[in-house]
């Protein structure tokens, strides 16, 4: 047995009123009659199709109800009432084209229109909220933050969030659009005019059964994308054959090393919108060794990225620098004899056969103990090393990484 009553998705919020109304009067004749709302959803009973005129009672709600001498004030004029409307209106309907309208004191009208716009305030600035905060989680406006958080995420992650990013624009757009047409409206009943009828809103009812029903969809991916950590839309392999790395090791260039406290990972094919390589490698043993090598698809990028991590090297080692020279001041000054030597720092920053090249290193005499640092950058890659040592030079080795880089594919 077929059901006598039907769902519809509804287009409209509950501040389009006069497009619902005229939604109503369609459905009627269609055979589509009315007879309870949800959240997204509209509840229709079949029958025949009839000429039915609808409209929205949005003063005196109360627990979705209105005063019951209200109610048999519309049945004396020839209106019955059928239920209430996302709970901000209550639906009345005729079928008697001479029935007087139920609005007839528009001064009555204006108190409960901006109740009815400060709630969708609220709803439009909540999307604000929302789409500023998924925009700072990627990243904006920083570019270099951009970039970073690009390398972290995969490809199908990248899509879903510009998806989610496009329907809270949309959202949030069509919400704007519905307040404005709302107060446009509350300011001509101000000024004495009747509450239009017969407004289809064909494009906002197209648009409201998209974005309607996906309201809470929306919110539920918005929190789930704010929420988790970046680190785990992405994740490189560990490498165990380090032969295998794109870039010298510790055994390609002679230094001996502790294969217990060494450990790779990466990829040269990683699902990034922004990273076609990258390796990471850390190796222990005559020398503290680590490497790190991105293949970008942007050379833009790669310039970033890296101009980045030389700035916050820069910043890192200078202060580490004070913080030395300031404890050797203060213990000099308390009486204690100090025999080392200073930390002696050298930093260059060059351009060399097509590449950018920035070396630091800092001595340490009385240890005899090397700290240094290489990031060098050709086209969309780049290579950043570092090395803890007693007797070995990465400057040594500047040209040997600028040739290998030349030479990736």
């Amino acid at each position: 047995m077929m059901s006598k009553f039907v769902k519809r998705v509804i287009p409209f919020e509950s501040c389009d009123i006069p497009a619902i109304q005229s939604w109503l009067e369609d459905m009627a004749e269609k055979g589509l009659f009315f007879k309870e709302c949800g959240v997204f959803f509209a509840k229709f009973e079949k029958g025949e199709p009839k000429d039915m005129r609808y409209r929205l009672d949005f003063c005196d709600v109360v627990a979705c109800d209105i005063p019951e001498e209200k109610k048999e004030l519309y049945e004396r004029s020839g209106w019955n009432v059928v239920g209430d409307f996302k709970n901000d209106c209550v639906v009345i309907c005729t079928e008697n084209p001479d029935a007087p309208e139920i609005y007839t004191d528009c001064e009555l009208l204006v108190k409960p229109l901006k109740n009815i716009m400060l709630k969708y305030r609220i709803y439009v600035a909540a999307l604000c909220v929302m789409l500023l905060t998924a925009l700072v989680h990627c990243g904006l406006p920083d570019a270099v933050r951009v970039i970073r958080f690009l390398c972290d995420i995969t490809k199908p992650f990248f899509a879903a969030a510009l998806i989610l990013l496009a329907l809270l624009i949309g959202e949030m757009v069509f919400g704007a659009a519905r307040l404005i047409k709302l107060k446009a409206m509350a300011k001509r009943i101000k000024n004495g005019a009747d509450i239009p009828n017969g407004e289809k809103g064909g494009f906002s009812r197209a648009v409201g059964k998209v974005l309607i029903p996906l309201a809470i969809p929306i919110t539920v991916a918005w929190a789930a994308f704010v929420l988790l950590p970046d680190s785990a839309a992405n994740s490189d392999a560990e490498i165990t054959d380090f032969s295998a790395l794109p870039f010298p090791t510790c055994e390609d260039l002679g230094w001996k090393c502790d294969e217990q406290r060494s450990s790779a990972y990466g990829s040269d094919s990683v699902d990034s919108p922004i990273v076609n390589k990258r390796y990471f490698l850390s190796q222990n043993g005559d020398v503290n060794f680590q490497t790190e090598y991105v293949d970008m698809n942007s050379e833009h990028a790669a310039k970033l990225l890296s101009e980045d991590k030389i700035e916050r090297l820069k910043q890192y080692d200078e202060a580490s620098y004070n913080t030395a020279m300031q404890r050797r001041y203060e213990l000099e000054r308390d009486g204690y004899e100090i025999n080392d030597a200073p930390e002696e720092r050298m930093l260059y920053e060059y351009d060399a056969d097509g590449a950018h090249v920035f070396y630091l290193r800092a001595d340490h005499r009385g240890m005899d103990f090397h700290r240094q640092y290489i990031i060098i950058r050709y086209k969309s890659i780049y290579i950043e090393v570092s090395c803890e040592s007693t007797d070995r030079y990465l400057g040594d080795l500047i040209p040997q990484y600028i040739d290998f880089l030349k030479s990736a594919k």
